[in-house]
């Protein structure tokens, strides 16, 4: 007849806890006791065995509280860093960036329709090419530094929808009055 000893036993042998042995014993890692008492060669070979194939990463390891707990808390840690890092601005939401780039393409499309009302009257004044060329360059590089310099405004971003009259004529101003004339 094998020896059989109680789960204190057994628990001290394997330097675990007695609930962790019978969960050994539930999971089926160890053989299971009759009338609470286990076998012990079985139960030692057994736990061999199963410490070997986790060692060697063979057969599926069960769940470990403590790497599972880990998991969980560096999780949860990593989630307290983003919310941290959107709070200081450190971190910017992919809403944001698209509102904050459609807000600037429509400042810069507004700027740039807005060249030939600005600089009709003046253009007319000139004569010689060069000079138009000159004085269309300062305006545009004009533009472009203003929008170089764009800063979004803080508050909720709204798009702001074309309002589906995508042609402009240049030679009428905003007021649908001729220019230059």
């Amino acid at each position: 007849m094998p020896t059989q000893y109680p789960v204190s036993t057994i628990s001290k042998l394997f330097g675990l806890t007695e609930r962790r042995v019978q969960q050994l014993a539930r999971d089926g890692v160890i053989p299971k006791p009759e009338k609470n008492q286990y076998e012990l060669i079985g139960c030692v070979r057994s736990y061999i065995d199963y410490l070997q194939q986790r060692a060697f990463g063979k057969g599926a390891a069960p769940q470990d509280t403590h790497h599972e707990r880990a998991r969980l808390l560096k999780a949860q840690a990593d989630m307290a860093e983003i919310e941290l890092a959107e709070r200081t601005g450190q971190l910017v939401t992919v809403e944001r960036i698209e509102a904050d780039w459609v807000q600037m393409v429509t400042a810069c499309r507004a700027k740039l329709l807005g060249i030939p009302t600005k600089t009709a009257y003046q253009i007319a004044n000139l004569k010689d090419p060069e000079e138009v060329e000159k004085f269309l360059k300062r305006t545009i590089h004009e533009a472009l530094l203003e929008l170089a310099n764009y800063e979004a405004e803080d508050e909720d971003i709204q798009a702001v929808e074309p309002d589906g009259d995508e042609s402009v004529d240049s030679s009428t101003g905003t007021d649908g009055e001729p220019v230059g004339g």
